[in-house]
C-alpha cells in the first residue's frame, strides 16, 4: 500500500495565478491538497503536456480554437471575467473536457476556456447531515445549472493499489472514497483510479444520491492526466447539499462475500436502496 510519503510533492507545481483553494478540513490523518497527485508509480502516464490553442482573442465554441475543437464540451457565460457564471454544455459525449492551458498563446484571465483550473467555487462548507451520512458538502449560495462546483481531487493510483485499499477498507469497516474514471478510446479502455483518504479537497465529503443535483465530467488541463470535475445539473438552492451518483455499478453482494453491500442514505424518491460499486475491485 502507497504511504503518504511516497508520493512526490515536489513535482507538483501549484501557483497562485492559476489555481485558488481557500478551503481546509481537519480530519486526522488526512491532508488537505486542492488537486489530484499522481503517486510515483503512476507518474510516467503524464509526463507529456498537452498542445495549446494559437487563439489571440476569446476562446468560444464558433473560434478557431482547437482546445474547443477537440473537447466534448464548451462553456457559456455572462460575463468572461466572472468564473461562476460559466455554464458548460455538452458537444459530444464521444471526447472529454479539454480546457486551454499553459501552452497556449491565448489570455488567460481572457479566454473563456478555462474554469476547473482555477479552483471551486466560493462559499461551499462541509457540515453535519445527521440521519447516520456523516458529513456532507453543502452551498452557502444558489448555484445554476451548469456552473462547476469543485474537482474530485486525491491520490491517483494503480488498479492494484486500488484493489488493495479496497479490500481494506472493506475488512476495516471504512468508508471507501476511491473513484474508477473509466474511459474508452476505441477499443482501449483506460481506468483511472483517485482516492482522497489520505490526501484529498471538499470532493470527499460529496454524498451519493440516486437522483443528483450534480453530474461528472473529465476533464484535461496541461497534460493526460484525467482531472474529474463535479457540475450543478440543476438549479441548487442555497444551504442545499451537493450530491453526485457515484455510479451504475453493481448493487448487491460480490460472489467471493468480499463486500458487504451499504445501505443508500439519499431518501430519494427513486432510491436504489444500496449504494453502487465496482465488483472488479472486489473480487
Amino acid at each position: 500500500m502507497l504511504s503518504m510519503g511516497q508520493t512526490n510533492l515536489k513535482k507538483y507545481k501549484l501557483t497562485v495565478m492559476e489555481f485558488t483553494d481557500e478551503y481546509d478540513h481537519n480530519v486526522p490523518g488526512v491532508m488537505y491538497f486542492p488537486k489530484s497527485l499522481p503517486c510515483k508509480e503512476v507518474q510516467d502516464l503524464y509526463n507529456y503536456t498537452l498542445d495549446g490553442c494559437k487563439c489571440e482573442t476569446e476562446c468560444t465554441k464558433h473560434s478557431a480554437c482547437s482546445c474547443i475543437g477537440k473537447s466534448g464540451t464548451f462553456y457559456n457565460y455572462d460575463n468572461i471575467y466572472d468564473t461562476t457564471s460559466y455554464m458548460i454544455h455538452e458537444n459530444t459525449i464521444d471526447s472529454p473536457t479539454y480546457e486551454c492551458n499553459e501552452n497556449c498563446s491565448c489570455n488567460k484571465r481572457v479566454c473563456g476556456n478555462r474554469l476547473v483550473q482555477f479552483g471551486p467555487r466560493k462559499n461551499l462548507k462541509i457540515q453535519f447531515c445527521g440521519n447516520g451520512k456523516g458529513s456532507g458538502l453543502f452551498t452557502a449560495d444558489e448555484i445554476k445549472k451548469g456552473n462547476f462546483v469543485c474537482e474530485y481531487a486525491g491520490e491517483i493510483i494503480t488498479e492494484n493499489q486500488a484493489f488493495a485499499r479496497f479490500s481494506s477498507n472493506s475488512e476495516q469497516n471504512k468508508m471507501n472514497y476511491i473513484f474508477c474514471i473509466k474511459e474508452h478510446f476505441g477499443e482501449k479502455e483506460v481506468k483511472t483510479f483517485i482516492d482522497p483518504s489520505h490526501y484529498g479537497n471538499l470532493g470527499r465529503y460529496i454524498n451519493h444520491s440516486c437522483e443528483p443535483n450534480c453530474k461528472l465530467y473529465v476533464v484535461r488541463i496541461n497534460d493526460a492526466m484525467p482531472v474529474l470535475g463535479i457540475f450543478a445539473n440543476e438549479d441548487i438552492k442555497e444551504n442545499s447539499e451537493i450530491t453526485y451518483n457515484y455510479g451504475e455499478g453493481d448493487l448487491g453482494i460480490d460472489n467471493c462475500g468480499k463486500y458487504v453491500k451499504k445501505k443508500c442514505l439519499c431518501n430519494s424518491q427513486g432510491c436504489r436502496k444500496y449504494l453502487p460499486f465496482d465488483v472488479s475491485l472486489s473480487t
